[in-house]
């Protein structure tokens, strides 16, 4: 038996890297957060060996990028998410990311097992969520 036959919504054919050194764990978690929000999920990256920070979470396969396949504003998909992460008492153990500035507006989840919560702004500086949500309203 695979995780991907555990899986409702989420095939290895997508933008993994290599599928089979993906979290079983984030895998699970990803598809209920995919089944609450009601929309797709468009897999960008999981399980990569360069390009990200140094001690990135895509090394181990415990973290992916998406966007979700939406026509609700991006703040209240963060809000959305938030409140998902909480319902499932997850928001203590799980780090998250949001890119409001990718050409299509998406998120960073991983499991490291404890709290984190960025975004990061167009130049590629890295802030709090709040911080690059007010620069996504203001236009910058």
């Amino acid at each position: 038996m695979s995780i991907w036959d555990e899986l409702q919504y989420f095939k290895e054919d997508e933008n993994w890297g290599d599928p089979e050194k993906m979290n079983g764990y984030l895998l699970l978690m990803l598809d209920k957060l995919r089944d609450l929000v009601g929309s797709p999920f468009v897999v960008h990256c999981g399980y990569e060996n360069s390009g990200h920070a140094t001690k990135s979470k895509h090394y181990t396969g415990d973290a992916v990028d998406f966007h979700i396949d939406t026509k609700i504003d991006f703040e209240s998909q963060v809000k959305m998410m938030e409140y998902y992460l909480k319902d499932l008492q997850l928001e203590n153990f799980v780090g998250m990311g949001i890119y409001p500035f990718w050409a299509r507006k998406g998120f960073h989840i991983d499991c490291r097992g404890t709290k984190a919560r960025w975004g990061c702004l167009r130049d590629g500086t890295y802030v709090s969520m709040e911080m690059a949500l007010e620069q996504l309203k203001n236009g910058k």
